[in-house]
C-alpha cells in the first residue's frame, strides 16, 4: 500500500497546499479520498492522472473536499478513461454528483466526450455509505466510520486494509472515540489538524469571546491538545498531520502532542509519499 498526500490544505487558499485529497495505491487499484482544489494538477505531479482513478471516497459534502470533482470526471473522460469511476460517500452524494454532471452537460456535449469514451465508461456509479459499511476491492477493503465534525452530519472517515497493512484517514473531525477505535492496530493514522497554531487553540483562548461563527468552526475540528490522546489511545505508531493551515506552528504542535503521544509525528505536505 502506498499513500500520497495530494493536498494537505484547508478551505483557505494557499500557495503551497492544495485542497484536501489523498491518493492510495492498494492492490490493483488507484483510489482517492476527497477531491479538493487543485487535485488534477497534483495527480499529474504525482505521476498519474484523473483517468487512472478507480474509486473516489468522499468524507463529507463541504466544498473544500469536493470542489474539483467535476474536473476529475471531465479530465478522466477527456483523457480516454479505460473503465468507469465509482464514487462512495455519505448521504447526498448521489444528488450532488447528478447535479454536478447536469451543470457541465453543455461542456460535456461540446467536447463529444461520450463519443470519445462511450456511454458505459461515462456512467458514474455512486454508493452512499454510513458507519460500519464496507467496500470490497480486489484483495483489499475499506470500512466507513462516522466521525464528529460538529454541525456537519454525516461526516466520514475511512479504514483501508490490504497488502497486510492498515491505514486510517480521519476526514474532518473533532477528537472522537470512533477514530481511536478504528486506528487500533493501524500502521498509519492520517488526521486533520486545522487548528495548528497557538493563537487558534480552544484550550488557550477564551472561547466565550470568540464570535459564534468562528467558534462553531473551531469546535468542529481538532487541535494538538485533543489529537495526542486519540493517537495514544489507538497505539498507532505513525501519525501524519494534514488539513493544515499554510504556516502551522510546528514546534508548538510537536511539543503539545508529545505530552500525550510518543509515536512518530509527521507534518504532511503536498506530494509527500509514504510506503505503508
Amino acid at each position: 500500500m502506498e499513500l500520497t498526500l495530494l493536498g494537505t490544505g484547508t478551505p483557505n487558499p494557499s500557495s503551497v497546499r492544495a485542497g484536501p485529497s489523498q491518493l492510495i495505491e492498494i492492490g490493483d487499484a488507484s483510489v482517492l479520498v476527497d477531491c479538493g482544489s487543485g487535485i488534477c494538477r497534483r495527480l499529474l505531479e504525482a505521476g498519474t492522472g484523473a483517468q487512472n482513478i478507480d474509486v473516489l471516497f468522499v468524507t463529507h459534502m463541504h466544498s473544500d473536499h469536493t470542489i474539483d470533482l467535476a474536473h476529475l470526471l471531465i479530465e478522466g473522460w477527456r483523457m480516454y478513461r479505460k473503465k468507469p469511476i465509482k464514487i462512495i460517500g455519505p448521504a447526498e452524494t448521489s444528488a450532488f454528483v447528478e447535479r454536478l454532471i447536469h451543470a457541465f452537460e453543455v461542456d460535456i456535449k461540446l467536447r463529444h466526450l461520450e463519443e470519445r469514451v462511450g456511454s458505459d465508461l461515462m456512467h458514474v456509479e455512486v454508493v452512499e455509505v454510513g458507519h460500519g459499511d464496507t467496500y470490497q476491492g480486489n484483495g483489499w477493503q475499506v470500512t466507513t466510520i462516522e466521525v464528529e465534525h460538529g454541525y456537519v452530519k454525516p461526516a466520514l472517515g475511512f479504514v483501508f486494509e490490504g497488502d497486510h497493512k492498515k491505514l486510517v484517514i480521519s476526514g474532518d473531525t473533532t477528537p472522537c472515540q470512533a477514530i481511536s477505535d478504528a486506528a487500533k492496530g493501524a500502521d498509519v493514522l492520517v488526521h486533520e489538524l486545522s487548528q495548528a497554531r497557538r493563537d487558534n487553540d480552544p484550550h488557550l483562548i477564551d472561547m466565550e469571546k470568540v464570535p459564534m461563527l468562528r467558534r462553531r468552526i473551531m469546535e468542529s475540528h481538532t487541535c494538538p491538545h485533543g489529537l495526542g490522546p486519540i493517537a495514544d489511545a489507538a497505539g498507532v505508531p505513525k501519525l501524519i498531520l494534514s488539513h493544515l493551515p499554510p504556516e502551522p506552528d510546528e514546534d508548538w504542535v510537536r511539543e503539545t502532542i508529545a505530552t500525550t503521544y510518543k509515536g512518530e509525528v509527521i507534518f504532511g505536505h503536498d506530494l509527500m509519499r509514504i510506503d505503508i
